[in-house]
């Protein structure tokens, strides 16, 4: 683990009551561990983050540089809700990295596993070594890094409606996260309720199964090195091509004075363009290319998770999930929450039944401060 070695991991201040920082966009967590960085109440390496959440936000945006992950603050306004969490890894603030996901979240296969991030050597872009599907349907990885930081990625389920749960249940996953200080507990309020925004995106015309075969990505069975670099090659040819496709659709919602390859990927796009602007006419609205691209770019492992809870079930999943195993855990240094609603992650309306349930629990736990609401302040980066 990063910072094991040296007293960068030990904090040299302590909060005299643990913070607690509200958001909406899951990225604007990671100002407050920078700043508790910077104020000493975190170590500079080293940390470990615990992050309950319906997506892992383990990606790295493909266009990102090494330099600019290690950038400090300047990294901010760079960052996204799918990868804010890796650059961080790649500075060394976070040494491991524990994703406890609700039963429909299935991005990852449980376990532990060990990862290299950083600068590809031959175009200095943040990379990883990791070859699980996650990573290559996005074209993200390397063999050859240079900077590389190793880290430790856990994944674990969190069921709280097992009628087996006991005492003894909860401290066996304590054991297998086997969590120490310092670190930071990170709550996603979709843990709890999924919905997937891009289910609901011109409904009207199926097209999110539309996006399927266009965005499709064929993962080798056999993993050697050829066999994924050839793999990872073709991929990141595909996914510029799509951006270059759509990025012509927003600028002139339209392909006919494309000048790029025509390739079948061409076509289909075409195909799938004439449709969106006939639905945006009937709805009167002008098309969100951006957003069926993201949608798109969603597709190529079978798509999001999507489970909304009904109120008993996020009730339990908090207080006979959640709770037990906190109790069990040491405290963190700090704890950010992120509602996710206004992207359609966590259902609008169940976000504040959500929010104010999970922070009861925390402040039943814990010693805290009143929570921070930093999404009722917009633009405070």
């Amino acid at each position: 683990m990063a910072g094991d070695s040296n007293n960068t991991n030990q904090p040299a201040k302590k909060f005299k009551k643990i913070p607690i920082y509200v958001v909406e966009e899951h990225n604007d967590a990671l100002q407050f561990m920078y700043s508790a960085i910077g104020g000493k109440k975190l170590p500079v390496e080293g940390t470990t983050l615990l992050h309950l959440d319906a997506h892992p936000d383990m990606l790295i945006d493909r266009k990102l540089q090494g330099e600019d992950a290690r950038s400090g603050r300047k990294l901010l306004p760079l960052l996204q809700i799918e990868n804010w969490i890796m650059p961080a890894v790649a500075a060394g603030h976070l040494g491991r990295v524990l994703w406890l996901r609700p039963p429909w979240a299935k991005q990852f296969t449980d376990g532990s596993r060990v990862i290299q991030v950083g600068d590809d050597a031959s175009t200095g872009l943040l990379r990883v070594d990791s070859t699980e599907p996650y990573y290559l349907s996005d074209g993200l990885y390397s063999s050859q890094l240079t900077n590389a930081r190793t880290f430790d990625f856990t994944v674990a389920e969190l069921v709280s409606d097992s009628p087996n749960n006991t005492e003894r249940t909860f401290r066996d996953l304590a054991n297998k996260l086997n969590i120490s200080q310092p670190y930071v507990l990170d709550i996603d309020l979709d843990f709890f309720s999924t919905a997937n925004p891009f289910l609901f995106l011109y409904r009207h015309i199926d097209l999110y199964d539309k996006l399927e075969p266009i965005f499709t990505f064929d993962i080798p069975e056999e993993r050697n090195e050829e066999n994924i670099l050839r793999v990872t090659k073709k991929r990141e040819k595909q996914l510029d091509e799509l951006e270059s496709l759509f990025q012509h659709l927003e600028e002139y919602n339209s392909l006919e004075d494309y000048t790029g390859e025509k390739s079948s990927t061409y076509y289909k796009v075409l195909d799938i363009a004439s449709a969106v602007l006939a639905e945006a006419e009937r709805l009167n609205e002008p098309p969100d290319w951006w957003a069926v691209f993201a949608g798109g770019c969603t597709r190529d492992q079978g798509g999001l998770p999507h489970h909304i809870s009904s109120q008993a079930e996020i009730t339990d999943e908090i207080l006979n999930g959640l709770h037990p195993l906190l109790k069990i855990l040491p405290p963190p240094v700090l704890i950010t929450i992120a509602r996710s609603t206004d992207d359609g992650y966590c259902p609008p309306d169940q976000v504040e039944f959500i929010q104010q349930a999970v922070l009861m629990m925390l402040q039943d736990v814990y010693d805290t401060d009143e929570p921070y609401m930093h999404y009722l302040n917009a633009n405070t980066l």
